[in-house]
């Protein structure tokens, strides 16, 4: 069932790579929480290495050139046609196909890890994180965005967390968890770990 519906996410994304940048989502939704997830991850350090997992067409790497234009930037996708829009937008980045759960980078390749409204599409969340950390250098940071709901009401939607669950997952994973911050958008919470040095 979980590969089902991963496949179903991927095919939704396929289909709505073409007008994706046109979506009333971006400014409603996706430009707050980008803003925000830059200005927690600028408040803190000045990365070399940006990784953006699940990064559809790019547009959140292009706000990261132009916080900081000298960063290699890398997205990840596991849509062909939203990697086609993001190759085309985006040249100052690299792009590969792939998902959160088997990241084509290398180990400690990265030192700032994000991930925007897109863990609740994940097929396999846990091993997602472990991902995010292993590309992670000691004393990087990983900053993920996604819906969060209250405690009790989190069973109805089992792939999405509550601010507690989240700090679990970071923490199996090896990312102390420095901060939450939110809600951003109404719904979304920012979950900010940090890769522990003896990892």
């Amino acid at each position: 069932m979980k590969n089902t519906h991963h496949t179903l996410d991927v095919e939704l994304f396929e289909r709505w790579g073409s007008t994706y940048e046109r979506s009333w989502m971006q400014q409603r939704l996706f430009d707050p929480v980008h803003l925000a997830v830059l200005h927690q991850a600028a408040s803190r350090f000045k990365p070399a290495r940006v990784l953006d997992i699940g990064c559809g067409s790019g547009r959140l790497l292009r706000k990261v050139h132009e916080y900081w234009p000298e960063a290699h930037l890398s997205g990840v996708d596991p849509a062909h046609k939203m990697l086609e829009v993001a190759r085309r937008l985006t040249p100052e980045a690299r792009f590969f196909m792939g998902s959160g759960e088997a990241l084509p980078l290398e180990n400690a390749s990265v030192d700032l890890a994000l991930s925007t409204i897109s863990f609740h599409h994940w097929r396999d969340q846990a091993a997602g994180m472990r991902e995010g950390a292993r590309v992670l250098r000691p004393g990087g940071f990983f900053l993920l965005a996604d819906f969060t709901l209250p405690t009790w009401f989190v069973w109805q939607f089992p792939r999405v967390h509550s601010a507690a669950q989240m700090r679990v997952r970071f923490e199996q994973a090896g990312l102390n968890v420095q901060a939450q911050p939110g809600p951003v958008a109404r719904f979304v919470r920012i979950t900010i770990g940090m890769k522990r040095a003896d990892d």
